[in-house]
């Protein structure tokens, strides 16, 4: 499109329509995760519930369909309610006439022929009361009182009366005595217990016809339960409750904390004095050196913590075999505090290229010609290192510092793949109750391991809520303690 003498690639409202669009989609991309984040923190999410929108919809579109179902067939399912109710009658009535047979008969006339003519009787109408129970076309064995009831009788009518009358009885063709005391004794209990478990159930059936919604409510209460385990649900503090229930999140505050103390020193440490080291003139092949100083920051971080995972490793590694030489004994597997001295050292090796590079480079940036008067004037080497070359780099050392620091409290890789934060042991820390916990689990590392291996989501989110809490108190105090002061013009 022409506009005067130069061209546009775009009429300026087509410009205008992508830019938005794009600055739409990166801060869509970029807080919805967060805002995930924060409401996850606040519910229950688990491995279950975590993504279970779809099989929450099939389990209620299951619920609808056996609503339907239900109501469209009504009328049958009561008339098949009806008929059970019926056969059970019947079947009562059988099992009250051989409960009176094995009371009342005497040896002389005991019939055998009618015993197995109320066998026929009560065992062909359980199973035809059976088939329509545990129909998928009435689902009563889902209504309380039925289900289980109706198992329970069929359990005992076939286990435990007719076991003891064909235990007792056998292939004999004469009764005796005995063998009707043993039926009293035995067969007699049973049959109450038939009976009573049958009056049971057709008290259910009674419920079933006066309420035919009960049935309903019945049938997919199961549906319902399993949506409910599986959906997600607001608990509120609930998270952060349990975060301090106990001393394991507290105690990995306290050691992240512990650990920033102990390791940002020594990075910075070893990163200065190498770089003040190999800036010196009289260093010969300094520049080959400070190369292969370097060798750290361009390795892979999961490749240099498996290798000094293996050099420490207790009865294995180069180092703990030359330790234990010297009767040293170091065991970052078993022992709390020699984990995290590995913690420490390899945190150093990884993060001094870093202090180091920051540190030559303010140093390069010191005009010749202020150390150049300083020697003229004679000046030692401490004191041009302490009246001029640390104060002009010390503003740098402490940037790299604070980033270092920060970086250390959210320690996690080296944690993690050393030994997982471990050892494991019983631990009570300040008021918080006793538990057992990996001693050296960094809040990050916390984060990941109730994520990861026991799958509480929302626990894990919670405990990232704090880490951010912590961050975000740090940040301030960076700002306010440290930058503001030392910024040019600051207090």
């Amino acid at each position: 499109m022409a506009r005067g003498k130069g061209t546009t690639l775009y009429p300026w409202h087509v410009a205008f329509l992508l830019i938005m669009l794009s600055l739409a989609m990166y801060l869509f991309f970029s807080l919805w995760p967060i805002a995930y984040s924060i409401y996850i923190a606040f519910t229950d999410a688990n491995n279950f519930n975590i993504a279970s929108e779809p099989r929450i919809r099939e389990l209620m579109s299951q619920r609808a369909m056996v609503s339907s179902y239900l109501q469209a067939n009504k009328e049958n399912i009561l008339k098949q309610v009806y008929q059970v109710d019926t056969y059970l009658d019947e079947v009562s009535s059988y099992l009250r006439e051989l409960r009176k047979i094995i009371l009342q008969s005497t040896p002389q006339n005991f019939s055998i022929a009618r015993i197995s003519e109320l066998r026929n009787n009560v065992d062909s109408r359980l199973t035809y009361v059976t088939s329509i129970i545990s129909s998928n076309t009435t689902y009563l064995y889902y209504f309380p009182g039925i289900g289980g009831e109706m198992t329970r009788v069929i359990t005992i009518v076939d286990e435990g009366i007719w076991g003891d009358i064909d235990r007792t009885l056998g292939f004999k063709l004469v009764v005796t005595q005995e063998d009707l005391a043993q039926l009293r004794n035995t067969t007699i209990p049973k049959i109450d217990k038939a009976l009573d478990s049958i009056q049971k159930i057709q008290l259910s059936l009674k419920q079933v016809e006066s309420n035919y919604q009960s049935l309903i409510s019945s049938v997919t209460r199961g549906l319902d339960e399993e949506i409910d385990r599986i959906s997600m649900h607001f608990v509120g503090l609930n998270n952060f409750e349990q975060l301090f229930s106990d001393s394991r999140f507290p105690y990995s505050i306290f050691k992240t904390l512990l650990f920033v103390l102990t390791s940002v020193p020594i990075k910075v440490a070893v990163g200065v004095s190498l770089a003040y080291i190999f800036s010196s003139p009289l260093i010969y092949g300094r520049r080959v050196m400070r190369a292969a100083l370097l060798v750290p920051w361009a390795l892979p971080v999961l490749l240099s913590i498996t290798t000094w995972r293996m050099f420490m490793a207790p009865n294995m590694g180069p180092l703990a075999l030359y330790l234990n030489s010297i009767g040293i004994d170091l065991n970052i597997y078993n022992r709390e505090w020699d984990a995290f001295l590995a913690y420490n050292i390899v945190e150093m090796w990884l993060a001094y290229p870093f202090i180091m590079t920051v540190t030559m480079a303010a140093i390069s940036s010191i005009p010749k010609e202020l150390l150049e008067s300083a020697l003229v004037d004679g000046a030692s080497a401490w004191e041009r290192f302490k009246q001029i070359m640390l104060p002009l780099t010390a503003r740098p050392i402490l940037f790299a510092s604070i980033l270092t620091a920060g970086a250390s409290l959210q320690a996690f890789m080296v944690p993690l793949l050393l030994n997982n934060g471990g050892p494991t042991k019983e631990l009570q820390f300040l008021w918080f109750s006793r538990t057992t916990s990996a001693v050296n689990e960094m809040m990050v590392l916390f984060g990941y391991n109730r994520a990861y291996l026991d799958q509480q989501y929302g626990l894990s989110a919670a405990a990232y809520l704090v880490v951010v809490f912590i961050l975000l108190l740090y940040a301030i105090a960076w700002y306010f303690l440290i930058y503001k002061r030392t910024a040019p013009g600051g207090v």
